[in-house]
């Protein structure tokens, strides 16, 4: 016969809370004041010059503009435009 299982019990801890009424003031200043030092911390552990980044710390590059020039427009075969007829009729 296998061996019987002892009971269980359950054990509570007593513990002795005390609880200070907030006002709805006092609760607003509190998550105010929260919000200012979340964001004051995260200014402050924020690069100086970020405006190259995505959020992610990793600089991008930055693209250099180059001149365009007549040559290269037309490589592009723009629409010719006689100005017979309007644009919508031309994008057609």
């Amino acid at each position: 016969m296998p061996p019987r299982k002892a009971p269980r019990t359950r054990t509570t801890l007593a513990t002795k809370t005390t609880t200070t009424p907030v006002t709805g003031a006092q609760f607003k200043a509190l998550i105010d004041q929260g919000v200012t030092d979340a964001l004051a911390e995260r200014d402050a552990s924020r690069n100086v010059d970020d405006s190259h980044t995505s959020g992610t710390g990793t600089k991008r590059t930055e693209r250099v503009a180059r001149e365009c020039t007549y040559q290269d427009f037309m490589k592009c075969q723009p629409i010719y435009f006689k100005g017979t007829k309007g644009v919508v009729e031309l994008t057609q």
